[in-house]
């Protein structure tokens, strides 16, 4: 039977992934890069929730969490979501807006095909 405490995690992590998904289309229209910055930081979320999903176990820190990667292309996925999280804190001060545009669609491509198997 399946672990109820990760069918809520599996829930937030596909309605972030949603919000996130509907906040980048918004930036697209308007360009506020406030939206930007929050839509990538719900699609590091998302991708935080869908590594202790898959490995059944909640963590405290980005430490934790890396630890549980062992897939070399989820390790590469999550490092470039940590980026999205930077700039979600740093904005223009330290990336440029196109490179996180760049940096968004690929990252959401990456999880979204990870979450479709789930």
């Amino acid at each position: 039977m399946e672990n109820p405490q990760f069918e809520a995690v599996k829930r937030n992590m596909l309605n972030m992934l949603s919000a996130s998904k509907k906040e980048f289309s918004e930036y697209k229209k308007t360009k506020d890069i406030v939206l930007l910055q929050q839509s990538g930081e719900k699609l590091f979320n998302t991708l935080e929730n869908y590594i202790q999903f898959v490995n059944e176990i909640q963590v405290m820190s980005f430490y934790e969490l890396k630890k549980l990667v062992k897939e070399k292309s989820l390790r590469k996925l999550l490092f470039d979501a940590r980026d999205l999280h930077r700039f979600f804190y740093k904005g223009e001060l330290e990336s440029d807006e196109d490179i996180i545009v760049d940096l968004y669609e690929s990252v959401e491509k990456r999880i979204e095909e990870r979450t479709r198997r789930l």
